[in-house]
């Protein structure tokens, strides 16, 4: 049912680019990352379903319009909106779905990818279906890949999903700033931090600063640490690194204690594909968004819409144009 859904977002989005905005095929290829061969098939889909008749019917139209809200209010390259399912609970499953079907549409042979920390991430990975014959390869822009890197990704099973994993041969965090500098400074970690920047995409999610975050149920931090976070204006993190309502990084202790790639770094890297929503991590993705670590997200409706009025609110605009 979900898959069918985002099917139908694609058709609608390629359908109203051509039909509507008037973009031909390929700039349409070119704006969405598609073959041309398979914007053709799309559009032919699109006909034979009915969605294309003498205006463009589907549900999808709605999120269409706001991606292309986000996209011009946040400066992004690109969004993908899903509809928010019915079920709160369920929105991280279903934004998975749409960053790995958004990621096989991008992908091509012998493409390298980097991935950050988070269930969110996770997800994504085990919802990605590649053809082997792609030779995709991965790289972790953290340490401690036994949370995002499973034993089942790395064996048999992840061996037919990425031609090369690479990863970080460190913990996500060191105990103390001299054991950080250490790991730093051991070839093999910094083969591979090298490595990351070269990524072709880059996947990531956002944290939030709720006790269930991912970090606080990893136990790569505790409740006490995550409060003083709160206390210095943190509204969330990307790769353990936290930042303000303005995407400004703070100076906290522990940041010295990562053993993976910096916030600024990221900002300098090809494709940053971002993966997060909900009402708890609103302000996390809005400070995510402003300090300009992203350049394409992927989140629900819902979310993308209160995101869209934070901003307004900010111009003291009543609400976005959506």
């Amino acid at each position: 049912m979900i898959q069918d859904a985002f099917t139908e977002n694609l058709l609608v989005k390629v359908a109203w680019y051509y039909y509507k905005e008037n973009l031909t095929q390929n700039e349409i290829t070119a704006l969405l990352g598609l073959s041309r061969n398979k914007v053709v098939r799309l559009l032919e889909k699109a006909r034979a379903e009915g969605i294309v008749q003498f205006h463009i019917n589907g549900h999808g139209v709605h999120c269409l319009e706001i991606e292309k809200e986000l996209t011009s209010t946040f400066s992004l390259a690109n969004a993908f909106v899903p509809p928010t399912p019915s079920d709160v609970n369920s929105i991280s499953n279903t934004l998975a779905k749409a960053a790995a079907q958004y990621l096989q549409n991008l992908l091509q042979k012998d493409d390298l990818v980097g991935f950050g920390w988070g269930k969110a991430v996770s997800d994504t990975i085990r919802n990605l279906s590649l053809e082997t014959y792609n030779e995709i390869s991965a790289v972790t822009l953290t340490g401690g890949v036994n949370y995002y890197f499973p034993n089942s990704y790395i064996g048999n099973e992840g061996l037919s999903k990425f031609q090369k994993i690479h990863v970080i041969p460190a913990p996500f965090l060191a105990s103390s700033e001299e054991m950080a500098n250490q790991f730093l400074y051991e070839p093999s970690v910094r083969v591979m931090l090298d490595l990351a920047p070269l990524s072709k995409y880059v996947v990531v999610g956002i944290g939030g600063l709720s006790p269930d975050a991912t970090i606080i149920l990893e136990e790569k931090m505790t409740i006490n640490e995550l409060t003083y976070i709160k206390q210095n204006h943190a509204v969330g993190d990307i790769l353990g690194q936290f930042f303000n309502i303005n995407g400004e990084v703070l100076d906290l202790p522990h940041h010295s204690r990562l053993i993976g790639t910096k916030l600024h770094s990221l900002q300098q890297m090809n494709h940053v594909i971002a993966v997060a929503g909900g009402p708890s991590k609103i302000e996390a993705i809005y400070g995510a968004l402003k300090g300009n670590y992203v350049d394409t997200l992927v989140t629900d409706e819902a979310t993308a819409v209160s995101l869209l009025k934070m901003e307004a609110e900010k111009k003291n605009d009543v609400y976005p144009r959506i």
